[in-house]
């Protein structure tokens, strides 16, 4: 990976970077101390489910990253706080005819009894690019992370195909500083991985939506009906859709031609299984609709 935040040079690097801390005091979660620089910003929090969980849009007006940017996003929510954090669009790597990468690092640490939920908007990364995805989940206690990751590659609508380039994404997920989840994955557009069945098998769009279970729970429920199956299925059709179940952590995987479908079959398994996370119903978020 690149060198760190602090070392890069600003006039070969865009550098962005936002920091939250999010707490639950008086029976409401709330921003905390934040700071940013560069165009990284929350401009505030939403309650449209009642004053325990916050939505939070992070905001990045450049939509996308091009060659030397490098974007750092942490946010550390103390216990009990819980929210919702997704993106007003997706994002963007663009063609990079450079040697400097495109790299976007996300630091996530969740005290005990806090809930994320990271819904962030799909990755569209264009012919020729360079880019690095970057997400590190610290649980303590009973902390619990749902967060997913979907990736196009180029623009298949516009024909405009993933033919050069590459990127990297890593996922850590601790807990009491003990592995849980991990997983890299490098799609090169010129390797076999982009058309082997045991790898994209000539697909554009790639998704993981990982779900942790509290120490303490069991999985009862998440468990799904044969009904509940059959709709995500024809949800996902005529991609793929499968779902794993490891210990202390559940994996929903989509493979396909389009990240509007990925959405729509996480969304529906989120909305299964969001009261056996917080106890609620799902809400999405509206800026999902504007």
């Amino acid at each position: 990976m690149d060198a760190p935040l602090e070392r890069l040079d600003p006039n070969l690097h865009w550098l962005a970077n936002y920091q939250a801390n999010i707490v639950f005091i008086d029976n409401k979660t709330r921003l905390g101390k934040t700071s940013h620089f560069g165009p990284l910003r929350v401009q505030r929090p939403f309650y449209p489910e009642g004053d325990s969980c916050a939505h939070l849009y992070l905001l990045h007006p450049p939509g996308g990253l091009v060659a030397g940017d490098y974007l750092t996003i942490d946010l550390s929510l103390e216990a009990r706080a819980q929210a919702l954090v997704t993106t007003p669009s997706a994002g963007k790597i663009y063609n990079n005819i450079t040697d400097r990468k495109q790299i976007q690092k996300v630091d996530l640490v969740l005290r005990d009894k806090a809930v994320l939920e990271w819904f962030p908007q799909e990755t569209i990364v264009f012919d020729g690019a360079k880019g690095e995805l970057i997400t590190n989940v610290a649980l303590e206690g009973s902390g619990c992370f749902v967060g997913w990751d979907i990736v196009c590659l180029g623009r298949p609508s516009s024909e405009d195909w993933f033919e050069r380039g590459y990127v990297k994404q890593s996922i850590s997920i601790t807990r009491d500083g003990m592995p849980l989840f991990i997983e890299r994955n490098l799609i090169r557009a010129d390797s076999d991985i982009m058309t082997l069945k045991a790898g994209l098998s000539g697909q554009p769009v790639f998704g993981s939506f990982i779900i942790t279970q509290k120490p303490d729970s069991m999985s009862d429920g998440f468990e799904l009906t044969e009904s509940d199956r059959e709709e995500l299925q024809n949800l996902a059709a005529p991609g793929l859709f499968s779902i794993t179940e490891k210990p202390g952590v559940i994996i929903v995987r989509y493979l396909g031609a389009c990240s509007e479908t990925a959405k729509k079959v996480f969304t529906h398994y989120w909305a299964l299984i969001r009261k056996s996370i917080n106890q609620r119903g799902a809400c999405p978020p509206r800026i999902w609709y504007t």
